[in-house]
């Protein structure tokens, strides 16, 4: 019973998993419709955040300084700088 109890939970767990990645297939086909990009927004040395940082750093100030005026966390800071 408990062998039978295990595969008709893995089947009900596969399915969900299977509905969740045609989910996000769905959503990432309507983003690109629309002419937007899914996904995380790439920020690079030339973004203005990233140059106000370097900024703060060659004045002295610390990470957790530099966070709290551009608005990012410290570990953003650290990965910008």
């Amino acid at each position: 019973m408990g062998r039978a109890m295990l595969t008709v939970m893995s089947a009900f767990a596969q399915f969900e998993r299977d509905q969740l990645a045609e989910r996000t297939r769905a959503g990432m086909a309507a983003a690109a419709e629309h002419g937007r990009k899914a996904g995380r927004r790439e920020v690079t040395a030339a973004h203005a955040k990233a140059k106000r940082a370097r900024d703060l750093k060659a004045q002295g100030l610390t990470p957790t300084d530099i966070g709290k005026i551009i608005g990012a966390s410290r570990a953003t800071v650290y990965r910008s700088t």
